[in-house]
C-alpha cells in the first residue's frame, strides 16, 4: 500500500467539515436552551464545572461554550469566578470526542456507518429541508457521517505511512518533542478534535507508541489555548480575562500531566489492564488528566478569578458599567447587558435628582449597583455628564446589536430598554433645567416657598424608595400594583400642589416671581417623576402590564395643560 499525502489531507478536511456541520447544527437546534442552561446552572463552582462539561459534550464545541461564557460575563449576569468553572468543565467535555472516535471509529466498518448518515441526511436536506429544524437535523446527520468518513481516509493513509517508518528511530526523542508536535497540530488546525483524531489514528497505525501518543495529547490540550488567545485579541476585557484563565488552567494541567506521565501510563495500561485497548486507554488518559486539573483548580476558582480581575484591567475609562464589557455575539446576553445598564442609568438619574434637591442619595437608594464616587460627585452637573456618557455608550452598543439578527421578542425588549434610557435621561434633564427655581425656593422668605420645597423633598424620597424597591424585586405581580399606586398618589399630590399654588395666587400675598418659580418647579418636578416612572415601567413590566399602566396614567399633555391653565388664571 502506497502512502498518498492527498488522502491524508482529504481525510483531515472531511473530518473538520464534519465537525463544523455538527457544531453549527447543534448550536441551531439547541436555540436558547443551552444559553439558558449555562446561565442558570452556574451559581456555584461545582455547578459551573458540571454545566461546562455537559454543554461542551452535547454541543461538541468548547469554542461555542466559551463564546457564551464571554457574553454572560460581559453582560454582568455571570461572575468571572463561575465563568472560570465553566471553562474547567468544558475541558472535560471536549474529551467526549476522543471516546467517540476511539470506541466507534476504529472498531466498526466506517463506510457502513458513515455512508447511510451522509446519504439519508443529504436526501432529507434537499427534499424535505424547508423547515429549519429538519434542515439542521439533516446537517447533523451529514456532519456525523463526514466525521467518520474523514477518519476512514486518515486511517487508510496513516496505515500506509506506518510502513515507511521505523519506530526505533524515534525512541530516543525527548517526550517534549511529541508534546510540541501535538501543540503545533492543534494550533495550526484550530481544532483539538481533529488533532486528537490524528493522534488516535497514528497510535492505531503503530506510527507512535502509547507513551508518545499521551505526550501528544497533552500538547493538543495546550494547543487549544492559541485559538482562545487569538479570539481575545482586540476583544472586551472579559474576553481577555477568560482567555488568560483558560491558558493558566491548560498550562498548569499540562505540566501536571507531564510530571505524572509515566505513573498515569502505568496506571492505565498495567493497573487498569488496558494494553489490549490502546485507543480507549488514550481516551481515558485524556479524560483523567483533565479531571485532575479540574480537581486541582476547583478550590481556587475565586482566587484565580480575583487574580485575573486585578492583573487584567481595562485601561480605557468607561462611564458604563456593563455594555463596555459586553459582546453582541450572543443576543440573550447582550440584551441582559443593556437591561442591567438601563437599571444602572435609572439609578444614576435618581441620585442626580436627589442631589439636586440637596438630599443624601445614600439614605434613600441601595448603593450596591452604583460606584461610591457617584454619590459624592459634585456638582450635580458633573453627574449629568456621566449620565449622558452612559446613554451614549449604551446607544452605540445597541446600534451594533440591532445590526445582528434579532428575534422579534428580542427587538421589542431592546426597543423598550432604549425608551427607558431616554425617559431616565429626560427625568434628569427636566430637573436640571429648573435647578435655579429650586435655589430660588430655598432662598425665598415666602412661607409657601419653603413649605413646597420640603413637600417636594418628601415626595421624591417616597417615590424613589418605591422605584428602587421595584428595580430590586423583579416580580410583576407585585410591581404593577405598586407602580400604579405610586402614580395615582402622584396625581393626588400634583392636584394638591396646583390647588395650593392657586390659593397663593388668589391670596395676593405671594410675589409674582415666587408664583412663577412654584409653577415652573412644580410642573417640572411632577414631569420628572412621571418620566422616571415610565422608565421603570418600560424596564420592569411586560407589554400587557404596560397597557394596564398606561390606561391609568396621567399623560404628559394632560400634565402640561394643568399647569398652563394655572398660568392663565395667574395672568387673569
Amino acid at each position: 500500500m502506497e502512502f498518498d499525502a492527498w488522502v491524508l489531507v482529504a481525510g483531515i478536511g472531511i473530518f473538520l467539515f464534519g465537525i463544523y456541520l455538527m457544531e453549527e447544527s447543534l448550536k441551531a437546534l439547541s436555540g436558547k436552551a443551552f444559553k439558558v442552561f449555562v446561565r442558570k446552572y452556574t451559581s456555584s463552582p461545582i455547578k459551573a464545572v458540571l454545566s461546562g462539561t455537559l454543554s461542551t459534550a452535547v454541543l461538541q464545541s468548547s469554542s461555542a461554550v466559551t463564546l457564551m461564557i464571554l457574553a454572560f460575563v460581559g453582560a454582568g449576569i455571570m461572575t468571572l469566578n463561575n465563568a472560570f468553572g465553566v471553562i474547567l468543565g468544558s475541558n472535560i467535555g471536549t474529551t467526549l470526542t476522543s471516546w467517540i472516535v476511539a470506541s466507534i471509529g476504529f472498531k466498526l466498518n466506517i463506510e457502513a456507518l458513515a455512508l447511510p448518515f451522509i446519504g439519508i441526511g443529504g436526501l432529507v436536506l434537499i427534499f424535505f429541508g424547508r423547515s429549519s429544524r429538519t434542515a439542521n437535523i439533516s446537517k447533523l446527520m451529514v456532519g456525523f457521517g463526514f466525521l467518520f468518513l474523514g477518519l476512514d481516509y486518515m486511517k487508510t493513509s496513516v496505515e500506509a505511512l506506518a510502513s515507511l517508518f521505523d519506530l526505533s528511530n524515534f525512541k530516543d526523542y525527548n517526550v517534549l518533542v511529541f508534546l510540541l508536535i501535538g501543540f503545533a497540530i492543534t494550533a495550526v488546525m484550530q481544532s483539538s478534535s481533529a488533532a486528537m483524531a490524528i493522534v488516535l489514528t497514528a497510535l492505531y497505525g503503530d506510527v507512535i507508541t502509547f507513551y508518545t501518543a499521551s505526550a501528544m495529547v497533552i500538547g493538543t490540550n495546550l494547543g487549544t489555548t492559541i485559538t482562545v488567545l487569538i479570539g481575545s485579541f482586540g476583544g472586551v476585557i472579559a474576553k481577555k480575562q477568560v482567555a488568560v484563565g483558560h491558558v493558566v488552567f491548560n498550562v498548569v494541567t499540562g505540566i501536571l500531566a507531564l510530571l505524572l506521565l509515566k505513573p498515569l501510563n502505568h496506571l492505565i495500561l498495567e493497573s487498569f489492564n488496558m494494553k489490549g485497548e490502546p485507543l480507549m486507554a488514550l481516551a481515558l488518559f485524556h479524560t483523567i488528566f483533565n479531571v485532575l486539573g479540574v480537581l486541582l483548580f476547583l478550590p481556587f476558582t475565586k482566587t484565580v478569578a480575583k487574580f485575573l480581575g486585578k492583573v487584567i484591567k481595562d485601561k480605557k475609562v468607561h462611564a458604563s458599567m456593563y455594555v463596555y464589557n459586553a459582546t453582541t455575539e450572543v443576543g440573550i446576553a447582550a440584551l441582559e447587558a443593556i437591561k442591567n445598564e438601563t437599571t444602572y442609568l435609572l439609578r444614576l438619574a435618581m441620585v442626580h435628582n436627589l442631589k439636586l434637591l440637596n438630599i443624601d442619595a445614600a439614605t434613600v437608594l441601595s448603593s450596591k449597583n452604583l460606584p461610591s464616587n457617584f454619590f459624592t460627585a459634585s456638582p450635580h452637573g458633573k453627574q449629568y455628564v456621566i449620565i449622558k456618557q452612559v446613554q451614549s455608550e449604551t446607544f452605540i452598543f445597541s446600534s451594533k446589536l440591532q445590526a445582528t439578527e434579532l428575534l422579534e421578542e428580542e427587538a421589542i425588549a431592546l426597543n423598550r430598554a432604549l425608551h427607558a434610557i431616554r425617559y431616565s435621561v429626560s427625568s434628569a434633564k427636566t430637573l436640571k433645567d429648573v435647578a435655579h427655581e429650586f435655589d430660588h425656593m430655598e432662598d425665598s422668605e415666602a412661607e409657601i416657598m419653603g413649605k413646597k420645597l420640603q413637600e417636594f423633598r418628601k415626595t421624591i424620597v417616597d417615590f424613589y424608595k418605591d422605584f428602587d424597591g421595584i428595580l430590586e424585586k423583579n416580580d410583576s405581580v407585585v410591581n404593577l400594583p405598586r407602580l400604579v399606586k405610586s402614580m395615582q398618589k402622584l396625581k393626588t399630590e400634583d392636584h394638591e400642589t396646583i390647588k395650593s399654588i392657586g390659593e397663593a395666587i388668589l391670596s395676593k400675598h405671594t410675589h409674582e416671581d415666587d408664583v412663577s418659580s412654584l409653577l415652573s418647579a412644580g410642573r417640572s418636578f411632577t414631569l420628572s417623576l412621571r418620566q422616571l416612572a415610565l422608565a421603570v415601567k418600560e424596564l420592569m413590566l411586560s407589554s400587557e402590564e404596560s397597557d394596564i399602566y398606561d390606561s391609568l396614567e396621567l399623560s404628559e399633555e394632560d400634565l402640561k395643560n394643568l399647569y398652563t391653565e394655572e398660568l392663565k388664571n395667574k395672568g387673569g
